[in-house]
């Protein structure tokens, strides 16, 4: 019982440790059956101004399409960069050099519309990145 306390608190610290590591826009589950979505950056702080309020995907042919709606939570003007990144079912992205960072400026509490298309048919999921 005594090993088991420690073991416990560091799988709840690698965890932890795991989901404050990325901020990304990707669609996820949460344990109460509700689609949550995050938005990976390396930007701390970036990453919190910036929410995913609405992401949907769909096949078009045989190639992943994604729309999702990004949302300026912060009262001031947001001027960034995004990315969408596209994976196989491997989990390889697929073609890192064919989808290029966007700029947007999003003024406060605001709403912008982002697009983008898989640039081959074995992309599954794909990723939101976002950069000052």
């Amino acid at each position: 019982m005594t090993i088991f306390r420690p073991l416990m608190a560091l799988l709840v610290a690698l965890l932890l440790t795991a989901c404050s590591a990325s901020n990304m826009g990707q669609l996820e589950v949460d344990e109460n059956g509700e689609t949550v979505t995050r938005v990976y950056s390396n930007n701390s702080l970036l990453s919190s101004r910036i929410s995913v309020p609405d992401l949907k995907q769909k096949k078009v042919g045989d190639l992943l399409y994604m729309q999702a709606t990004l949302e300026n939570d912060w009262k001031f003007q947001l001027d960034f960069q995004y990315k969408v990144k596209f994976f196989d079912a491997d989990g390889f992205e697929l073609q890192p050099e064919a989808q290029p960072w966007r700029q947007v400026v999003m003024a406060g509490r605001s709403q912008n519309n982002i697009k983008a298309i898989a640039p081959n048919p074995s992309a599954v999921r794909f990723e939101i990145w976002v950069q000052e």
